[in-house]
C-alpha cells in the first residue's frame, strides 16, 4: 500500500492488485467492509485519523489494483462527525495511464503510446510480467483520472 496527500484534505491510497486479490471490490457492500478495515489500519499504523464526510472514488484496474482516491469535506457541524465516517462512494472502472519521460524498449509489444500535451503515457494492452511492471511503476507516474487529460 502507498498514500500520497494530494491537499490537506485529499487522500490517494494505492492498492497493488496481489494485495487485494480476495475482494470484491465492485460489490458495494464487500467494498465498505474493506474500507472500515482500511481506515481501521491507516489510524493504527500510520497515524491517519480518518472522521467526517468522505466521498470516496474507487479506480479499478484490471493490470494494476485499485486506486482510492479519498476527500474529506468539511462541514460546519464536523463535531457530529468526531470518531465517525460517513461515505459517498463511487466505483469507477477504468485503465490506468503510465506517464513516462521514455519508452521503455522491452515494453514496446505490450503498450500502446499515447502523447498529450509534450507528455508520453503509456497503457498497457497485453500483460506484463511482475518485473516488468515493477520497473514501470518505479519510472513513471500513475493517472487514474483522465479527465485532465483529454
Amino acid at each position: 500500500m502507498n498514500i500520497k496527500y494530494i491537499s490537506d484534505n485529499i487522500l490517494d491510497i494505492y492498492l497493488k492488485k496481489e494485495l487485494i486479490k480476495n475482494y470484491n471490490f465492485k460489490n458495494k457492500d464487500e467494498l465498505e467492509k474493506y474500507l472500515k478495515k482500511l481506515f481501521k489500519i491507516l489510524n493504527d499504523k500510520y497515524k491517519i485519523k480518518i472522521e467526517g464526510y468522505y466521498e470516496i472514488d474507487v479506480y479499478l484496474d484490471n493490470n494494476y489494483g485499485v486506486i482510492i482516491n479519498l476527500n474529506r469535506e468539511d462541514y460546519d457541524y464536523y463535531d457530529y462527525f468526531k470518531n465517525q465516517v460517513d461515505m459517498k462512494i463511487r466505483i469507477i472502472d477504468t485503465e490506468f495511464l503510465y506517464e513516462v519521460e521514455d519508452i521503455p524498449k522491452s515494453l514496446l509489444d505490450k503498450v500502446s503510446v499515447n502523447i498529450e500535451n509534450d507528455k508520453i503515457y503509456l497503457k498497457i494492452e497485453k500483460k506484463l510480467k511482475k518485473l516488468e511492471m515493477m520497473k514501470l511503476l518505479e519510472s513513471s507516474k500513475i493517472v487514474y483520472d483522465k479527465k485532465e487529460l483529454f
